[in-house]
């Protein structure tokens, strides 16, 4: 990995690190999909939507808000859906839907050394 790839990579656990943000990984792409859609019915609007050529196709990305709270969906077509936000909260979400928590950063499982910030 390149020097400037490592150090914008590191910053961005850091990053996790420092905001207390957790992780849900590997949600199958329909429980995926029924969650955003429950957590909208329950007042979490649309902040952003990806919209590129690829939306949906290779990678997708919606975020969630509801006052100062912000949850980032990912999908893409190898792992599926990942949430990644507060930890409180995605701890929250993970008790009520069965899924499990990590604390890490979903894109740190794809480096080379598995070492933490």
């Amino acid at each position: 990995m390149s020097r400037i790839a490592f150090i914008l990579r590191f910053l961005a656990k850091l990053r996790f690190k420092i905001l207390g943000h957790a992780t849900i990984k590997d949600i199958p792409t329909e429980k995926f999909n029924e969650l955003i859609g429950e957590l909208i019915s329950k007042g979490w609007r649309k902040s952003y939507e990806y919209d590129n050529y690829d939306a949906w196709i290779d990678y997708g990305c919606i975020h969630l808000r509801r006052k100062l709270s912000l949850l980032k969906f990912e999908w893409d077509n190898w792992s599926e859906g990942s949430i990644e936000g507060p930890r409180l909260l995605i701890e929250a979400i993970a008790k009520d839907y069965g899924f499990v928590v990590t604390h890490e950063w979903r894109w740190s499982e794809y480096d080379k050394s598995q070492s933490s910030v």
